[in-house]
């Protein structure tokens, strides 16, 4: 059983983990226990079938075989690692940083008899884990809220072992905000989601970052027309609206609702892309 991380009022993650945990025990088996955007393709409509379908992109991408030790770094609910683990047959690690979210993963790894199935509460930018212990890192939508993603991508170097593949589903810049109206934006959706401004990279600056910490073999997908619009109209469902006000409670769901509309602007005007990141650790 993971240990609980008490983290102090101040520190970043004790924000992620207040706005993150809201309304988790109630939760149960909504959505399949998965937060991602979903990956929607060849005319899927059902949310499950593209949340699923995006963490296995992410690892077919990334070459994750029945062989591989794989970190998941804000991991949620735990759906995602036992999906992993379930298609793959390889060990899988996750932490995350939400207490509720944690002890939801366990419950569900329980439930299910999942074996080779561990999750951690832990921040991503201190992994507790020695180094080169892992073939694969991997964080779905999670390296943005990170303070800093770049030291989040140091700590990854650091567990990898030589060679290994780091994975992320993340939001870029797809350029610099060039008006008032872009500046609010992306000031007012960061706010919400608590992402650090050292975070704001454009698609040239992440891939910059990522080769100077020590990561070649650099590819950087864009994939927000197959994300964010699917993403945009399941979250606006009347039965979803509904289903999500009465887990999180409105205090929690309005936000999230302005999330949504910042980050569906913001790419429709060509301001905000959604990325899948694929690197390797240089030997």
């Amino acid at each position: 059983m993971a240990e609980r991380v008490l983290w102090d009022a101040r520190q970043h993650e004790s924000k992620i983990e207040q706005f993150y945990g809201r309304g988790v025990e109630h939760y149960g088996n909504y959505h399949g226990g998965y937060l991602n955007f979903g990956l929607w393709e060849n005319g899927n409509t059902d949310y499950v079938t593209a949340a699923q379908r995006l963490v296995l992109h992410m690892c077919e991408k990334s070459t994750v075989t029945h062989e591989s030790n794989v970190l998941n770094v804000g991991c949620g609910m735990g759906s995602e690692c036992i999906d992993i683990n379930k298609n793959f047959g390889c060990s899988v690690t996750g932490c995350d940083a939400t207490w509720k979210h944690v002890k939801h993963a366990q419950e569900r790894i329980e439930r299910e008899n999942i074996g080779n199935v561990y999750i951690d509460h832990g921040t991503a930018t201190q992994l507790r884990w020695e180094k080169e212990i892992f073939t694969h890192v991997l964080a779905v939508e999670s390296a943005e809220h990170f303070n800093t993603r770049e030291q989040f991508v140091k700590e990854a170097h650091r567990v990898l072992k030589n060679g290994g593949k780091l994975c992320l589903a993340d939001f870029a810049l797809k350029r610099k905000p060039a008006t008032m109206i872009d500046r609010i934006i992306v000031e007012m959706g960061a706010r919400l989601w608590h992402v650090p401004r050292a975070n704001y990279e454009t698609v040239e600056s992440y891939k910059k970052m990522l080769e100077r910490n020590g990561f070649a073999n650099v590819v950087i997908e864009e994939r927000g027309r197959d994300v964010i619009p699917g993403y945009f109209y399941e979250q606006h469902k009347p039965e979803t609206r509904k289903a999500v006000r009465k887990i999180r409670g409105w205090v929690a769901a309005y936000p999230g609702h302005l999330i949504d509309y910042a980050v569906r602007w913001g790419f429709l005007t060509g301001l905000i892309e959604y990325v899948f990141v694929t690197a390797e650790k240089k030997c």
